[in-house]
């Protein structure tokens, strides 16, 4: 079903299609990003890498838009992953049935084909993904509030984009640092500014840029600007009668 390597203390790393002669490649890079994360808080990760492109998560109906380039999501009932590739659902809940709670994995991430194409993108886009889950393990009210600050930015018009949440800045943070110390400096700043000049939509450029202006020398504190950005929303629902 998928090249898989797993042992008792670490991810689950699927990497499709089965016995294809490009996997290696895509899971040293996946394991280059685990290395330099090093020891992950407990939980059952399964990390996917898909040899397709969903197009249901690409929606930009139901979805997350053309521009994505990977999810991550803790593991909560079937019906959450409404959508997702079959591949990926036989590996997170084996029986396939919407009756069974019983699933394999706590947390999953989830890169589109595409995604993996290019080395560097696919590190920026696993370790902010692979983020997502450390701070879903590590700090699970500040994960909490950022969905509901998620929620708050898609019904209001708050002038905030996604890339604004505190746990969205901290990801690209992390994503970009890693590259950076993979890669080099020249190397990521190159592909940046790539993306920037041929991107998906207008949202995706704008997510560049704000990449592209982020400091990753500079400490950033997710739990005390998750305290800030509540407040910000907060006086904006005050003003805006919310």
């Amino acid at each position: 079903m998928g090249s898989e390597t797993q042992s008792p203390s670490e991810p689950t790393v699927i990497v499709m299609p089965a016995d294809a002669s490009g996997n290696s490649a895509r899971e040293n890079a996946a394991y280059d990003v685990l290395l330099r994360f090093g020891k992950l808080p407990p939980g059952r990760l399964l990390c996917f890498f898909d040899d397709e492109d969903c197009c249901v998560l690409k929606s930009e109906s139901v979805g997350f838009g053309k521009a994505n380039r990977g999810v991550s999501s803790p593991v909560t009932a079937p019906s959450d992953f409404y959508g997702w590739p079959t591949e990926a659902i036989k590996y997170i809940y084996p029986s396939m049935s919407l009756d069974d709670n019983q699933s394999a994995f706590d947390f999953v991430t989830y890169l589109h084909n595409s995604s993996c194409l290019d080395p560097l993108g696919m590190t920026m886009t696993f370790a902010h993904e692979l983020r997502h889950f450390v701070q879903w393990a590590t700090m699970r009210e500040v994960w909490k509030a950022n969905q509901q600050f998620k929620r708050r930015l898609l019904e209001f018009d708050t002038g905030f984009e996604s890339h604004d949440l505190p746990i969205e800045r901290d990801a690209r943070i992390v994503a970009k640092r890693i590259a950076i110390q993979l890669y080099g400096f020249e190397a990521v700043n190159h592909y940046i500014q790539q993306s920037i000049n041929d991107p998906v939509n207008d949202l995706d450029c704008r997510n560049w840029r704000f990449i592209e202006g982020l400091d990753v020398a500079k400490p950033y504190d997710v739990e005390v600007e998750t305290t800030l950005f509540r407040e910000k929303l907060n006086c904006l629902s005050v003003r805006l009668r919310l």
